[in-house]
């Protein structure tokens, strides 16, 4: 039996998708959202009552979700979206690429669509899902990072929402669901596309992912135009056998001038941002990488001759050595 009766005390109450205690309908009507997937009941099969409510949004779609009995649920590989599942109440297992964990009012999930899930809501699970469309949101992050990426955005599958940046993204969370309860005036939707970007950029820089070499190698100094112009040529061509005199001809400018310039925004050379480029490429190719990686074919891959001096300057950097990056990718 399905019905379109709104439950107020839940999130999203003004936008009930379906209820129903139907089995084979839920299973339909979120894959018409979603995809494809396995549902089950399972357990002592108690009270099914499935309740999906959906907001679409220009990037994203907010939803709220909620099964009255064990499910196991299980998509594989999402494909063309990401999903953050947020408990609100009960709890549920996940299961995204390599990592298994329980997910509850202190620890939420993301789930990466190249990697295959597995899940198991508990009895009385009802958790927002935020929806982000792959190919929209590749784009996002390569505008927010000004580069392209080589690879798709991945990021540890578990959110622990006691971090205190964490936190401050959660209330974000709510506050975006609470708007779009009522989205009717006009000021709404011009406001929407904004308030979803400061959501996605607040997660990225948050949460740990294989972005964060990246992220962590921005300047935010006013640099000048000519310096703009050299580090969007360092970003281009740090694989090639590149040096001082094609980053100055490529910004507009003579050696002498740049290195003025460089030191001035960011103190030190182009030459030291060209290594430090590198070093974050280094860096997330070992967030890639799996047991067949290997530390010394990365480095030589991006130009780092002597394992020795890399290493000490990769810790310098990123406060670990590099195989310490490896390991904890591996596990």
């Amino acid at each position: 039996m399905e019905t379109d009766v709104a439950t107020r005390a839940a999130p999203l109450s003004r936008h009930v998708l379906f209820q129903s205690d139907d089995l084979d309908c839920a299973r339909e009507r979120v894959a018409q959202k979603f995809c494809n997937h396995r549902l089950d009941i399972i357990g002592d099969r108690r009270p099914f009552r499935a309740a999906h409510h959906h907001v679409r949004g220009d990037m994203i779609s907010l939803n709220y979700i909620s099964y009255g009995a064990d499910v196991l649920i299980d998509p594989g590989e999402l494909g063309h979206f990401y999903l953050i599942q947020i408990p609100v109440a009960g709890s549920a297992t996940i299961r995204n690429g390599g990592k298994e964990f329980v997910t509850h009012q202190a620890a939420a999930s993301v789930l990466n669509p190249h990697w295959a899930t597995r899940m198991r809501w508990w009895q009385g699970c009802g958790q927002l899902l935020i929806q982000i469309r792959r190919t929209q949101f590749q784009a996002f992050a390569e505008r927010l990072l000004e580069r392209e990426l080589p690879d798709a955005v991945s990021f540890d599958p578990e959110i622990d929402l006691t971090r205190p940046e964490m936190r401050a993204w959660r209330g974000f969370v709510d506050a975006l669901f609470h708007a779009a309860e009522d989205e009717t005036s006009p000021a709404a939707e011009l406001t929407r596309a904004l308030r979803e970007q400061q959501l996605l950029e607040f997660f990225v820089e948050a949460q740990p992912g294989n972005l964060r070499p990246f992220l962590d190698g921005r300047c935010y100094a006013a640099a000048p135009r000519h310096v703009r112009r050299a580090e969007e040529f360092i970003r281009t061509h740090a694989a090639d056998p590149v040096g001082l005199l094609d980053i100055a001809e490529a910004a507009g400018v003579n050696c002498r001038t740049l290195q003025l310039a460089y030191k001035a925004a960011y103190g030190f050379s182009p030459m030291h941002a060209l290594q430090k480029e590198r070093m974050r490429r280094v860096r997330y190719d070992l967030l890639q990488g799996d047991a067949a990686t290997s530390v010394a074919d990365t480095a030589l891959k991006w130009g780092f001759s002597h394992l020795g001096r890399f290493s000490a300057a990769y810790r310098d950097e990123f406060g670990e050595l590099p195989r310490q990056t490896l390991r904890c990718r591996a596990g």
